[in-house]
């Protein structure tokens, strides 16, 4: 055998939106996609599970934040804007993204024993603290934080 694995995937349907609360807007999954370099394994059933999880979080995070606000929804909230669209609607999105991104990788580690499979688990425990810690950076963004960068001695 030559150690190629195939993944069979039932659940191909793409396209879909994943509904937020009204004043957050909604998630399309194929965004999603494009923008995190998920493939076709990842089809719509599959990516809502991650993508609520992701939601609920990145909510909790900024609900004492969207308390203080007056406008009718994230896209009305006032700041600079790029590429057309208010920069905390872009911000909201990517950390989603990468909180999405972070947990569907959690949810597709495999058990291993080998040496080559706890190889396999460090790098993907690395990717995981990359995609959480842009989706944290993207938050405080919108919270008007600064980034600081800390290095241990």
């Amino acid at each position: 055998m030559s150690g190629l694995k195939f993944i069979e995937t039932t659940d191909t349907e793409t396209g879909g939106t994943v509904a937020n609360d009204g004043w957050y807007p909604d998630i399309a999954l194929d965004d999603l996609r494009a923008a995190t370099g998920l493939d076709g394994t990842w089809g719509d059933d599959r990516l809502r599970g991650p993508v609520l999880a992701a939601l609920v979080s990145v909510n909790a995070d900024l609900r004492a934040w969207r308390a203080d606000q007056t406008a009718a929804s994230l896209a009305e909230v006032g700041g600079n804007t790029l590429n057309g669209e208010p920069v905390a609607l872009g911000l909201y999105r990517h950390a989603v993204h990468c909180r999405a991104r972070a947990l569907t990788l959690q949810v597709t580690r495999d058990f291993d024993s080998t040496k080559s499979g706890h190889d396999r688990a460090d790098a993907l425990d690395t990717s995981i603290d990359a995609w959480m810690a842009a989706s944290h950076e993207a938050v405080a963004r919108i919270l008007g934080r600064s980034g600081t960068v800390a290095e241990l001695i």
